[in-house]
């Protein structure tokens, strides 16, 4: 209790980590990245956190897109808790 009586309440926020996708979609991703002459995709890395080296982020306003651009993206909101590959954008 406080001293003004009411109970104190700390909040956390906790930041989970998505699934990893199935192992097949991974291994797709490497013959895609073999294809596209991709070396920057790490696979040590969850492809579907969206902050490594899956993930370019937008750039700021009046900034030029990064050349080497490339982003997966994942859905994760299928009931079992899995996350697929729904998308890989790419630009070189």
């Amino acid at each position: 209790m406080t001293s003004s009586g009411s109970s104190l309440i700390q909040m956390v926020e906790a930041q989970v980590e998505p699934p990893y996708p199935p192992d097949y979609e991974v291994r797709a991703l490497r013959e895609i990245a073999t294809e596209l002459g991709k070396k920057d995709w790490n696979y040590n890395e969850n492809p579907c956190n969206n902050k490594s080296s899956w993930f370019t982020p937008p750039p700021p306003p009046n900034v030029p897109e990064a050349i080497n651009n490339s982003t997966v993206t994942c859905n994760c909101s299928f009931p079992n808790g899995e996350c697929h590959i729904d998308g890989i954008f790419t630009r070189h």
